[in-house]
């Protein structure tokens, strides 16, 4: 994607200048400084040329086709929840009349669906959603449309952050995806706990502590040794798994059809066990019992995750009918070591598709038209347009409660733009479950050294690799 506009939204000093008018919805990301129902944010000038040109380098444009519907029935949608149904609803007009739903909230079940109905045509949707676990299989399956074949261009795509589009290409670099929100991720940490064992709480100032990796270990130990072992830095050593992974560059799990361990993989096998044999942990690995008490028991200092995670997993904004962790306000969000992202929803339309101008119509609602984007941030999400990210990370509007009177856009717009999906392969998720696990018994000292790890980890896949 290209790189000179979102520097430019970043580093210029003529930023947009925004006003605030009345929302009629009260949103999720609520003003610490002002009625948390005047959040709307407009722009009152250009902060580029109207004329400019966008290019999306590294991708594989087709040519944009002229599409029409060839049937008058409903529309077929798939998903794992009901998220983008209800946007589809709410911002493209559609009502049950037009669409037959079909929600598969397991997520094996759901897979194991979607390859049936594809794989025979027999029920197969005009759309589905996937998530980041699996979305990279469908990208690069033949069953899914590029989306240059239902009439979208890439100069529509021309605010995306380039991770998601990335991780929406192919093989081939062609994009077959859309997705509305971004998921970028940074530190979160207890406000209380950081100042006393940290010496700051406030954001800017403690990212020295996540600086890179051996900032992390000192501050790791720091906190441990400060507490005389009563609260830890992570409460497990999974903990930071997937911004240590996202600090990868030289390769992928799978290079030239093998097997390839970037030196950061490696990294952290050793990262890991320092953490178990120096007792800088609680042993607590992530959606473990324990793992969620130590959210409110200020016992951990920081837990990482994207702006969604922080709402609903540690319960700091969860939304009406759910319960409020009883620390959320005594919270702050940190960069980490690396931009990462985590987790996702992709937007995808399959080949046997035969309403392909109002499925372009649905997606161009749901994910590029910014009037609706706009709406979305207005109520707490982050979505995946940079332009309305910029505006939102320099509004203090958008300062919230609970984390203490600060706006975390201006820390996750940083991570989403310096995200990278390039390494990303079609079983990412399969090979990240599987090494967790290798992680977890090498830091046990269950094998001699990480050459017997990186052995083990290969026979998990030997008896499926194709016979020569």
């Amino acid at each position: 994607m290209r790189m000179n506009k979102p520097i430019a939204l970043l580093l210029s000093s003529v930023l947009m200048v925004s006003t605030v008018t009345a929302c009629n919805t009260k949103p999720e990301l609520e003003s610490a400084q002002s009625d948390p129902d005047s959040t709307t944010v407009q722009e009152t000038q250009e902060t580029t040329p109207a004329d400019e040109e966008y290019d999306l380098t590294g991708y594989k444009e087709l040519p944009v086709a002229d599409v029409s519907d060839e049937d008058d029935g409903k529309l077929v949608i798939f998903g794992y929840n009901s998220e983008f149904v209800k946007l589809a609803e709410k911002y493209a007009g559609i009502s049950e009349d037009d669409y037959e739903f079909v929600e598969i909230t397991d997520a094996d079940d759901y897979k194991a669906k979607l390859d049936e109905v594809l794989a025979s045509g027999e029920g197969a949707p005009d759309i589905f959603i996937c998530d980041a676990a699996y979305a990279k299989k469908y990208v690069n399956s033949e069953y899914t449309l590029p989306v240059n074949d239902i009439g979208i261009g890439y100069d529509e795509c021309s605010e995306m952050f380039d991770y998601n589009l990335r991780y929406a290409a192919d093989d081939e670099d062609v994009i077959k995806a859309l997705a509305w929100k971004a998921t970028p991720c940074g530190v979160f940490y207890v406000r209380s706990l950081a100042d006393q064992y940290l010496g700051t709480s406030e954001p800017d100032a403690l990212a020295a502590s996540f600086a890179d990796w051996n900032a992390v270990k000192a501050s790791a130990v720091k906190v441990n040794d400060s507490s005389e072992h009563s609260v830890k830095l992570f409460a497990g050593i999974t903990e930071p798994y997937n911004a240590y992974l996202a600090s990868r560059s030289n390769s992928g799990w799978i290079k030239d059809g093998a097997v390839s361990y970037d030196p950061k993989v490696i990294e952290y096998l050793d990262f890991a066990k320092a953490l178990r044999s120096e007792d800088l942990t609680f042993g607590a690995e992530p959606w473990s019992g324990p793992w969620k008490t130590k959210m409110s028991d200020k016992s951990v200092v920081s837990y990482w995750g994207s702006l969604q995670f922080a709402k609903h997993q540690l319960g700091l904004n969860p939304g009406q009918g759910m319960s409020i962790n009883p620390t959320s306000g005594d919270w702050g969000l940190t960069s980490a070591p690396v931009g990462y992202c985590d987790g996702g929803s992709w937007v995808m339309v399959s080949k046997y598709c035969d309403k392909k101008e109002t499925a372009a119509k649905i997606i161009r609602a749901v994910c590029t038209d910014e009037d609706n984007l706009e709406d979305m941030v207005n109520n707490g999400e982050f979505v995946n347009n940079i332009k309305l990210m910029t505006l939102a990370s320099e509004d203090d509007k958008f300062a919230v409660e609970w984390l203490g009177g600060q706006n975390p856009y201006k820390v996750l717009l940083d991570s989403a733009l310096k995200a990278d999906a390039s390494l990303i392969v079609t079983d990412e998720d399969r090979y990240d479950r599987e090494f967790k696990s290798i992680a977890g018994a090498y830091s046990e000292g269950a094998f001699e050294n990480t050459d017997a790890a990186k052995a083990a980890f290969e026979d998990k896949f030997k008896a499926e690799e194709p016979e020569e």
